[in-house]
């Protein structure tokens, strides 16, 4: 890749992580990244007024368009100028990088022909906005999109249906290490890498292959109010679940969580993110309940709602907690040093490395 055939732009969404990519960029590269400027502005009714200034460089050039999609002003200023880039001013190639994006659970679960794309949806009342929102993104003139931990396979099907290219950035690596530094090597022999839902289970999977331990899962009911709890379940879908992933994910240590199973060890819990905080508390006090030894707690996205500290944090059961950075924890979020964040910047700066590097 030869920087000046690469254009590299931001929304105003985590910007701070998005620096923190260019720089990891630019040590593998060996030569400096840097955002080109946007000026950001709305007319006097509220209607957008963003302007490139150096519009005139975009023409046939590949942009890396940076944003961190965690509210709907921000996808409406992501999809302004990535339709501007494209259409306007004639960026040949245009790369998303999407730390976070808006409507992921909005996914109903679906049996797709991977090569017609028939959907049969589970909701059919629940309007599909990850699909409608990648599709226009699409649309605007998106090429290649880089997102953090997808909360299912849906989205990278959608992407796949709208011709955009998708690349998942996987935590598993980073929240290995983390775990294999702060635990005594003596006593990796009790770890546990623990699903509190049976979504959460390949990513469990992830990162017990890399710790080399067992997996541990539960399931959950997901109530009106949102808030989930774990629930009792037959026998015959536990076996038929643990039979599934054994075979899908080539990974034979894989158990439904009892009490003698937890007691005495050391549980990783994982979640894709934290709204509230309330399931992973009572979640973690119930483990609490069954003596476990120590218990972490990792989340890649800190969404993070109204109240969720004295949700998350109350009679905290957490040995440590573990976010990453897709959504900024600004200083109303901090926690006084009770949740450890954690950079995702190198997994994002590698996988664009290897995308500019093949061009």
């Amino acid at each position: 890749m030869k920087n000046k055939e690469v254009i590299f732009l931001s929304g105003n969404g985590n910007h701070a992580l998005g620096r923190e990519i260019l720089i990891n960029l630019s040590e593998t590269l060996g030569e400096k990244c840097s955002f080109d400027h946007i000026n950001y502005s709305k007319f006097q009714d509220g209607e957008l007024d963003n302007r490139i200034p150096l519009y005139k460089k975009v023409k046939g050039k590949t942009v890396v368009f940076y944003q961190s999609i965690y509210n709907q002003d921000l996808a409406t200023e992501a999809l302004d100028l990535i339709w501007a880039l494209k259409h306007q001013y004639g960026a040949k190639y245009i790369i998303g990088v999407f730390p976070f994006m808006l409507y992921r659970r909005q996914d109903p679960k679906m049996e797709i022909n991977p090569d017609e794309f028939n959907y049969k949806e589970a909701k059919p009342d629940e309007i599909q906005r990850l699909r409608m929102i990648i599709s226009i993104l699409a649309f605007c003139g998106l090429n290649e999109m880089l997102v953090g931990t997808p909360h299912s396979d849906s989205m990278e099907k959608y992407a796949k249906e709208s011709g955009i290219i998708f690349h998942e950035i996987d935590v598993s690596r980073i929240f290995s290490n983390m775990i294999q530094t702060l635990i005594k090597d003596n006593e990796r022999n009790l770890i546990r890498v623990y699903s509190p839902d049976w979504g959460s289970v390949p990513r469990a999977i992830k990162v017990a292959k890399i710790l080399n331990c067992p997996v541990l899962f539960n399931l959950k009911d997901r109530k009106i109010d949102g808030e989930t709890k774990i629930v009792e379940a037959e026998l015959k879908d536990i076996e038929d679940k643990i039979t599934w992933a054994k075979e899908t994910f080539d990974f034979e240590e894989i158990y439904y969580a009892t009490h003698d199973l937890v007691a005495g060890m050391i549980i990783i819990m994982m979640e894709d993110e934290v709204a509230t905080g309330g399931t992973a508390n009572d979640t973690g006090l119930l483990l609490r309940k069954y003596l476990v030894k120590d218990l972490y707690f990792l989340a890649t996205h800190p969404v993070l709602t109204l109240g969720w500290r004295n949700k998350l944090l109350k009679h905290n059961p957490f040995t440590k907690i573990v976010f990453t950075n897709t959504i900024p924890r600004t200083y109303e979020k901090q926690t006084g040093g009770e949740v450890l964040d954690l950079s995702i910047a190198p997994q994002f700066g590698s996988v664009l490395f290897k995308i500019l590097n093949a061009m």
